[in-house]
């Protein structure tokens, strides 16, 4: 099994997977394309009219529901479609008694990649036993795997920014557990402090809380002896592992950005994802 290779593709971000079933092209792009196959390993329902211009519907349940369109298809070697804003694209080729068979999906979310890239793996997965005729076993969350992806696709490095006020670090991970729970490991167990009041880690003051929203957001002005002026926590909706986490701290002295990466990076982000981790393996 081939690696995920993740990169920029004009303007936006394209994730390929490649693998290789032992069974005839034309087997294979039945399974990929006909929908009783399909609903099998896919990770939703789909209906399909195959051909250019064709409409397509995705069902993950009785109250979602999301629409696309065939944008090219090649019998039986490239099937390719929207899906919403993303754009998934299917190559066949023989390759011996079997076929090569490569994925690509093509997304503006980058810090969801090693979402999607664990639930694709998971998907093509159960594709084997599909072209077998066997029972496609249950499927976990894929936790571990996705935070290997996350360090694979550099998605654990924050941006940093220079510029006439000052810099700015902001790290942006998509988590395996809800907000609430993420909430929860950022103030270590603590009662969340209210506006004005101190914001306290492992017994130390941070800083003095400016703005605070259970479990959306927090910030606080930083205090003296710690790196950096401002930090701000947001938490927002992810792509279905769990929340999003944007933390993002800002400061005028250049001396201080490698000790606000440090404190913040390993000590804060990292520290959450893993303890995340932890969190979902045991609720799985």
């Amino acid at each position: 099994m081939s690696e995920p290779e993740l990169g920029p593709v004009a303007g936006r971000w394209a994730l390929r997977l490649e693998r290789r079933y032992p069974h005839p092209v034309e087997k294979v792009w039945r399974a990929v394309t006909q929908p009783a196959h399909l609903a099998q390993w896919f990770p939703s329902t789909v209906e399909v009219d195959l051909w250019v211009g064709g409409a397509m519907t995705f069902g993950f349940g009785p109250d979602l529901v999301v629409t696309g369109e065939v944008v090219e298809c090649d019998p039986p070697r490239v099937f390719a479609f929207t899906w919403d804003t993303d754009e998934l694209r299917f190559e066949l080729e023989p390759d011996g008694d079997g076929t090569r068979f490569v994925l690509v999906t093509t997304f503006d979310d980058r810090y969801g990649a090693a979402s999607y890239a664990a639930g694709w793996e998971t998907c093509l997965h159960a594709l084997a036993p599909v072209l077998t005729g066997e029972p496609v076993p249950p499927s976990g969350r894929a936790v571990a795997r996705h935070e290997e992806l996350v360090a694979r696709f550099g998605l654990d490095r924050p941006e940093r920014r220079d510029g006439p006020a000052g810099w700015s670090v902001r790290w942006e991970r998509q988590l395996t557990c809800p907000a609430e729970v993420v909430w929860d490991l950022f103030l270590g167990g603590l009662a969340g402090p209210a506006v004005g009041e101190e914001f306290r880690a492992q017994e130390v003051v941070r800083g003095t809380v400016t703005e605070v929203e259970r479990p959306r957001v927090l910030a606080f002005d930083v205090a003296p002896a710690e790196p950096g002026d401002t930090v701000r926590l947001e938490l927002g909706e992810g792509t279905g592992h769990g929340a999003r986490l944007v933390l993002t701290v800002t400061g005028a002295d250049a001396a201080e950005r490698d000790a606000a990466v440090d404190r913040w990076g390993a000590g804060a982000v990292a520290h959450v994802a893993e303890q995340a981790s932890t969190w979902a393996h045991s609720h799985a």
